[in-house]
């Protein structure tokens, strides 16, 4: 029984000490996790984050902004509506403000033209094609207008020739499509006319409008002109246009990286002027401390004396006699400061230096006792 009693306090006193230990053990590990220092680490970082995520979304909206103001409009074109029975077909046409400067352009002229017996007659065409700059004026509504053009080209351009035992197959071919109106009897004619042109710095030098001018033998039948600018991007521009997804991460990145490196020194600069305000209140605390030390220094020195007189119990004799030598001469320096009526006005009021004058002489006549007695 005693020995079961004995293994049951040994248990009972083991669960405690157990319990005990895993509570010390958790607290010592939680203790540095909620400290103040932790804090303020736990605020730093979530102010990180949120500044994280603020600057992705601002890098995204300025490399959309970037993306629009770099890349210019890839395609350009303008219908151009020619006039008949004054000389040559004609037109003109306002170019607007889709073209910029120091980008190369491919410009083509696209004809829809009848395979009519006329045009198939007429053979060989001339296409000119003129840009103008500035803005438009009455003189270049017509047809024999002196113009002082900024770009000119003339290109020649054909319809197709087929044999008539092709023309025929084809035609056959076709009916279907030409009975329902899905196809009809044309051609479309791409004539190219000016290859990587670029314009200079400044929107003056931009053309503004173009001429389109149709020079033919005989009399041509035309369904629809058009110009087309197209944009012939290196470079940046080229690669921001042709890989854009990829383009899109990286000078997101790139924004996101500088805008980030940008706070952090922000934030940098101001915990470290933070900082030294701090330093410099302690400091100023530090000497108040120092200051009042100080001032409690002398309080604790007038008491000197007593402590000194009530330890020399302890010390040797020689050093006893020293002492009370050194004393019986302060108290003869009492005694006649205490003769003179001008130090007993002066020392009136101090109870504590005659108190403790009195005591020094019990305790040496309580020594001399002692001496004499061995």
């Amino acid at each position: 029984m005693d020995t079961e009693s004995g293994s049951t306090d040994g248990e009972i006193n083991e669960q405690p000490t157990l319990l005990s230990r895993a509570i010390n053990t958790s607290a010592a590990f939680i203790q540095p996790l909620i400290s103040k220092r932790a804090q303020k680490a736990y605020l730093g970082t979530l102010l990180l984050f949120l500044s994280a995520i603020c600057m992705v979304v601002v890098s995204t909206i300025a490399y959309g902004i970037f993306y629009y103001k770099i890349i210019p409009q890839v395609g350009l074109e303008r219908v151009v509506h020619l006039q008949f029975g004054d000389g040559h077909p004609w037109g003109t046409t306002s170019l607007g403000s889709g073209l910029i400067s120091l980008q190369p352009y491919d410009v083509s002229v696209e004809l829809e033209l009848p395979r009519t017996p006329s045009n198939l007659g007429t053979g060989n065409f001339m296409v000119d094609l003129t840009l103008i700059p500035g803005p438009s004026s009455p003189i270049l509504d017509s047809a024999n207008a002196s113009t002082d053009p900024f770009l000119r080209s003339r290109r020649p351009a054909i319809l197709t020739y087929a044999s008539p035992l092709i023309d025929t197959a084809s035609k056959l071919s076709f009916m279907p499509f030409y009975v329902l109106g899905w196809q009809r009897e044309s051609e479309k004619l791409q004539v190219p006319m000016m290859e990587r042109i670029q314009f200079a710095r400044g929107r003056r030098n931009i053309p503004d409008r173009l001429r389109l001018e149709i020079h033919s033998q005989q009399q041509m039948q035309i369904y629809k002109a058009k110009v087309a600018f197209r944009a012939r991007f290196t470079g940046m521009r080229w690669l921001m246009y042709n890989w854009r997804i990829t383009s899109f991460f990286v000078f997101t990145f790139m924004f996101w990286s500088t805008s980030m490196i940008s706070a952090s020194i922000v934030w940098i600069v101001l915990a470290t002027f933070a900082n030294s305000g701090t330093d410099g209140k302690v400091t100023v605390k530090k000497e108040d401390r120092d200051e009042t030390r100080i001032k409690q220094e002398p309080l604790e020195e007038s008491t000197s004396p007593l402590e000194s007189s009530l330890d020399t119990s302890n010390d040797q004799p020689e050093r006893r006699v020293k002492k009370e030598k050194e004393y019986q001469v302060e108290s003869q320096a009492d005694d006649e400061s205490e003769g003179s009526p001008d130090k007993q006005t002066s020392g009136a009021g101090t109870g504590l230096e005659s108190s403790g004058a009195q005591g020094v002489q019990r305790r040496r006549r309580h020594t001399s006792g002692d001496d004499d007695s061995h």
